[in-house]
């Protein structure tokens, strides 16, 4: 797993969860649900079998990426929550292949709205949040930057 994070409006989870070697995942589970709840693995990668057998009551991804789209391991982010970016209730993520940051609307069992920010890190390893709702991105280059305003 490359990060997880709960909403510091809602208490929702929200795991960024790196697969084996064709599909990456993005799980939600709303505050006060899924005690024990079981995302599949190693049975499922992604919305894909990866192997057989069972996993009871298996709760499927709101989000798949792939790596035949030049992904390869997932880093999770924060549901945005500083009012001066227009990313306002949106959870951003990444990939250390792919320099984009990805923003998307969450909500129990669906995911909508994924698109580009237009903000792009090469290697990004780690997103970050400061007392004040500030989300941070990391690079394994050095480099920290802050999303902010425009």
């Amino acid at each position: 797993m490359w990060r997880f994070s709960f909403d510091r409006k809602t208490g929702d989870l929200v795991i960024a969860d790196v697969g084996q070697d064709q599909e990456e995942e993005i799980d939600f589970q709303a505050h006060g649900t899924g005690a024990g709840a079981n995302y599949g693995w190693s049975v499922f990668e992604g919305d894909r079998r990866n192997k057989p057998g069972n996993a009871p009551g298996a709760i499927r991804p709101v989000l798949v990426t792939l790596h035949s789209d030049g992904n390869c391991a997932i880093i999770g982010g924060y549901v945005v929550r500083d009012p001066s970016l227009s990313l306002y209730g949106r959870y951003v993520y990444g990939d250390l292949c792919k320099p984009g940051i990805r923003s998307v609307t969450l909500t129990r069992g669906h995911a909508s709205g994924d698109r580009p920010t237009g903000l792009s890190i090469a290697e990004m390893s780690s997103f970050g949040q400061d007392s004040r709702g500030r989300v941070y991105a990391i690079s394994i280059n050095g480099p920290v930057y802050r999303l902010a305003p425009r």
